[in-house]
């Protein structure tokens, strides 16, 4: 008989978890909450060995700006962000005992080509927001040797490369814990069990 997978549920259950509110909040219509400049959201979830994490964020808290790059420097911002967010084991890490390794990364944003994300798909049929308010998502997944040794996940890196990011929203979902974290530069941790 085929095993279910609990991934689902996981995921559901993040959904239902109590939003964290901010006062000046942005207002948006579609997939995404309401948007504000400097705090990111992130939703963790691990099942069986597959650790998975979604980031949605403000462009402007990745590259400086909301808009498309249509400039050769914007272009190139870009790219380096685009670069930093596939180096995984650095944005997040996770504990060494646990032998996380990387296996797929996926790049989106409504004004941004997904060539320059280092994307092969074609562009999103989502359309580009008309207030100037664009936002970048992120999935990450990453499979580990030992899910059994998997404590935490430092996600300092990601401030630290992203000096844009003020407070990071993280809703988890783990056969351990289920529960929501603010992080902030200099702590940065997410407890897993």
């Amino acid at each position: 008989m085929p095993r279910l997978s609990t991934l689902p549920l996981l995921l559901l259950s993040l959904a239902c978890l109590p939003a964290m509110a901010a006062d000046d909040a942005h207002d948006h219509h579609g997939n995404h909450p309401a948007h504000v400049h400097g705090v990111g959201k992130l939703d963790v979830a691990l099942e069986g060995n597959t650790l998975t994490l979604h980031l949605d964020t403000p462009l402007i808290n990745v590259v400086g700006f909301e808009h498309a790059a249509s400039s050769g420097k914007d272009k190139d911002t870009v790219r380096a962000a685009a670069k930093t967010l596939r180096e995984v084991g650095r944005i997040f890490a996770t504990d060494a005992a646990a032998q996380c390794k990387p296996a797929e990364v996926q790049l989106e944003s409504a004004v941004l080509a997904p060539a320059l994300l280092g994307e092969k798909a074609p562009a999103s049929t989502q359309d580009a927001p008309g207030d100037g308010h664009a936002d970048l998502d992120g999935d990450f997944t990453l499979v580990c040797a030992s899910p059994g040794a998997l404590n935490t996940v430092d996600v300092s890196g990601l401030f630290a490369a992203f000096p844009g990011f003020q407070r990071i929203d993280v809703q988890l979902a783990t056969p351990k814990k289920q529960g929501a974290v603010q992080l902030v530069p200099g702590s940065a941790l997410i407890p897993l069990n």
